[in-house]
């Protein structure tokens, strides 16, 4: 089931930020996820203008965190990856807009990869302050 996130869901959600950040930004060192932790509690997911979640058999498993038609955060639990559930958050929030943007770190092949078979394109690699990373913009047209 997906549904809209509610207050409770926030800390769950967090911990799924924190775990998979860690395994797909091996690239950064986790005490930066780590230090990030409570401001995605305090702040990032409480202040997003649309966070979503994929329930399976009565468990967040995943989320989608919007701000207008910017992707802010997709994650998935990563004992759960790779079966769908990313694709799945994205259907339904390509559904409901004509355009969407995000940024994704440019040394996360994997998610870059998942992007561009959803139809994402490149239009701008920047380098992103916080960590120092390359982070590559991307857009998606109905």
């Amino acid at each position: 089931m997906i549904r809209p996130a509610t207050a409770e869901d926030i800390p769950l959600l967090a911990d799924i930020w924190l775990r998979a950040s860690m395994r797909a930004h091996d690239f950064i060192p986790e005490t930066f996820w780590v230090s990030r932790a409570e401001l995605m509690v305090q702040e990032r997911l409480p202040q997003a203008e649309e966070v979503t979640v994929l329930e399976v058999e009565g468990r967040v498993i995943g989320f989608t965190a919007l701000d207008g038609d910017h992707l802010q955060a997709l994650f998935i639990d990563p004992r759960v990856q790779r079966y769908g559930h990313g694709s799945r958050l994205m259907a339904h929030a390509m559904a409901g807009h004509q355009r969407l943007t995000l940024s994704v770190y440019s040394r996360n092949v994997r998610a870059v990869s998942f992007y561009h078979r959803l139809g994402f394109h490149a239009v701008e690699e920047r380098l992103e302050p916080l960590t120092g990373e390359n982070e590559t913009l991307m857009v998606w047209d109905r």
